[in-house]
């Protein structure tokens, strides 16, 4: 079994303070320096507005400053991991209130973001469609509308207006009679929604999302380098539930990312460098940030890190 060794740890860890925003910094100190949960509070404010929703490119790839489902669904997320203060909970209970005054009846669910997201830097498939009244990334339901959910039902003594029952069994009757899964995005937001649930209803979430995963996700490893659904971004940790996918390949993407890390020092955005350009340039260095951030929480994870 492969292993991070320590010196390379550390040269990863130089990587994350150089091109991180103090978010990953922030969440590097609390997961392998034991720092306070605090600090990842205090870089989470700067991305919280005054509705109680998120902005400000908490998601690197869209500049929007205005509060959008998507980049609140983001803050939610890494609130979740720090919520056992006072402060954390109050923040979280503002974006509840958020994105209970964002919900679209229409839709029984949110859209990702708004059509001022146009008016500021962001990558295309972020961009606002006048004619299709959304972006790209709403053409399927769930994402971020299954994650939002998984949000409403884990703090749901903060709902007020939203009945999380019935969201809950929308959600899972639009995935089971979905025909075709082609968005690995919805299913990371699926099983964020699978892990808060109840067993009872985990239970009819997990063929289908077994099933789902099946058809998107890659085991080809020669293709582990391009921008496709690898077997670790399903299986996070060692004692996830792995819906299905083969352990032997989670090995095998698991020594891949230490093979990438042991020949260079980051993970570069797999999606390339070509749309980050002028306003949009700075997004390129965070995603390297977030993507190391990422390898060693999951190497971690998986004990895959010498100590």
């Amino acid at each position: 079994m492969k292993m991070l060794d320590k010196e390379r740890f550390n040269k990863v860890s130089e990587s994350i303070m150089k091109y991180g925003r103090g978010l990953e910094k922030s969440l590097f100190k609390k997961y392998f320096n034991n720092a306070s949960d605090q600090l990842v509070i205090n870089e989470l404010k700067k991305f919280q507005n005054e509705d109680g929703g998120f902005g400000h490119g908490i998601e690197s790839d869209f500049r929007l400053p205005y509060s959008s489902p998507m980049a609140t669904s983001v803050g939610v997320r890494i609130l979740s991991k720090v919520n056992s203060s006072d402060e954390s909970r109050e923040m979280i209970k503002a974006a509840i209130e958020y994105l209970e005054r964002s919900f679209c009846k229409k839709r029984n669910g949110w859209f990702a973001v708004s059509k001022e997201v146009n008016n500021f830097p962001h990558a295309p498939w972020w961009h606002y469609s006048e004619d299709l009244k959304m972006t790209v990334i709403d053409k399927n339901w769930g994402n971020p509308s299954a994650e939002i959910i998984a949000y409403l039902y884990k703090y749901r003594e903060n709902v007020r207006k939203l009945n999380v029952d019935n969201l809950i069994e929308y959600a899972i009757n639009y995935i089971e009679n979905k025909k075709e899964f082609n968005s690995e995005n919805e299913l990371f937001c699926y099983i964020k929604l699978y892990k808060v649930l109840p067993e009872k209803l985990q239970k009819r979430l997990e063929k289908v999302i077994s099933l789902a995963i099946d058809e998107v996700i890659i085991y080809d490893e020669k293709r582990w380098h391009e921008y496709v659904p690898t077997p670790i971004d399903f299986v996070k940790s060692s004692n996830s539930f792995r819906f299905g996918v083969l352990e032997s390949k989670i090995n095998d993407n698991l020594d891949f990312v230490i093979k990438k890390l042991e020949s260079n020092d980051f993970i570069k955005p797999p999606w390339g460098k070509s749309f980050y350009k002028d306003d949009l340039k700075e997004a390129y260095n965070e995603w390297i940030g977030v993507l190391g951030l990422k390898s060693l929480i999951t190497l971690n994870k998986f004990n895959r890190i010498k100590k």
